[in-house]
């Protein structure tokens, strides 16, 4: 029943979007139209969604959590049908919808996020990121992404490394097998954190393979 609920929300949430594009096309407007179509985070524990074969459920660091489809649509300027395999991120959409409009990135501000019309256009092929990073709500639980590896820190247990190339489940913890990419991975993690503000917000801490949180 839960599960039949869900699918019955998807399909209208399916619907909603569909008007939306129906009304920008009546409106004439379509072509010059950039529409970024993406979810927050993966599907939570409890609702009947799943992110098999994926590990982890929102407000995890796991790929259940942080990996969700992410699609542009653009007619006039977007190529149809066109696939990147390069992780990008939800920072991302503010940059590109400010070249989109033509307008300057504001000053003195450092971004996470890129431009991402050179490689949907097509007129770049190298990655858009060398490395992303995560971080929870009150600095509890960390993940950085570089290439096919991927560090996980979850409080205060020993880092997690994993190849999303060969598991994308995360099944497989080589930390113990690859001591220099952890040691790389988590000098980035660190460094990058140094350059956040604190979390405003108190964390949960997540026990991720049952899903259970605490306060």
């Amino acid at each position: 029943k839960k599960r039949r609920a869900y699918a019955a929300m998807v399909s209208a949430m399916d619907d909603a979007v569909g008007k939306v594009v129906q009304a920008i096309g009546n409106a004439g407007v379509a072509e010059n139209t950039l529409i970024f179509f993406l979810s927050d985070n993966g599907g939570p524990a409890g609702n009947a969604s799943t992110n098999r074969p994926l590990r982890g459920t929102k407000r995890t660091l796991y790929e259940g959590g942080i990996r969700v489809p992410f699609v542009i649509n653009w007619p006039g300027r977007a190529p149809q049908g066109r696939t990147l395999t390069d992780p990008v991120i939800s920072l991302d959409i503010f940059p590109t919808a400010l070249a989109a409009a033509g307008a300057p990135l504001p000053k003195g501000v450092k971004l996470d996020g890129v431009n991402l019309l050179p490689y949907v256009e097509g007129r770049s092929t190298t990655p858009p990121h060398g490395a992303l990073f995560w971080r929870t709500f009150g600095g509890a639980n960390f993940a950085v992404r570089e290439g096919r590896y991927k560090l996980v820190r979850n409080a205060k247990n020993a880092p997690e490394l994993y190849d999303l190339d060969s598991d994308i489940g995360e099944a497989h913890d080589l930390s113990s097998k690859d001591p220099k990419t952890v040691a790389r991975l988590d000098a980035a993690l660190k460094k990058w954190n140094s350059e956040l503000m604190k979390p405003l917000w108190p964390d949960h801490i997540f026990d991720a393979p049952s899903g259970k949180t605490s306060h």
